[in-house]
Order: C-alpha cells, then structure tokens, then sequence
C-alpha cells in the first residue's frame, strides 16, 4: 500500500528521529571513550610499583593483558556502533605496548 504523502528527511519529524539517533550515538560513543580513557590511566597506574605489588607477578601481567583487553573491546565497539573512523587513538606514551610474556 503506498503513501501518497511524500515525505523525505526534511521533514520536521524526520529531522527529530535523526537528530535523536545522532544524539543517542554521539552519547554512547563519549561513553566509550570514557571507558577506554579510564582504561588507560588504569594501565598507567599499574606502571608504578606499588599499584600491584600484593600480586604475583604473573597475576600483575594478567591484569595488565585485562586492561589491554578491554580497551581493545572497547574499540571494536565503537567501530560497529560509529564506523572504523571512530577508532580510538591510542596515547603516546601508551603502556600497552610493553608485552606481558
């Protein structure tokens, strides 16, 4: 059955529907970058020597490879929910380069 009201994006609800959708995404993409800048200042702390000193060192290395974990979900995330130009640089003096054997 078809709509003889021709109705493209200009319209006002059009533009309140996508005006939402972009609010809704713009939302959850701050909140992932939340998440992974969170991340990162957690990995930075596990660099000094006493943030995990009560563990093992073994244990240190798993949550060490954890936190690399998550911010690499977390990018993964936001390229499905913005795109692969939404990827998350990573910061220059990024812990996650020191490999956890």
């Amino acid at each position: 059955m078809s709509d003889d009201n021709p109705r493209g994006n200009e319209s006002p609800d059009r533009q309140d529907a996508s005006s939402e959708t972009d609010h809704a995404t713009r939302l959850f993409r701050e909140r992932l970058e939340t998440i992974d800048h969170l991340t990162n200042i957690l990995l930075e702390e596990t660099t000094r020597p006493t943030a995990l000193e009560h563990l093992e060192s073994a244990e240190q290395r798993a949550v060490r490879r954890r936190l690399r974990e998550i911010s690499a979900e977390t990018n993964r995330t936001l390229c499905l929910v913005v795109g692969p130009e939404a990827t998350i640089p990573e910061p220059d003096n990024d812990p996650r380069g020191e490999r956890d054997e």
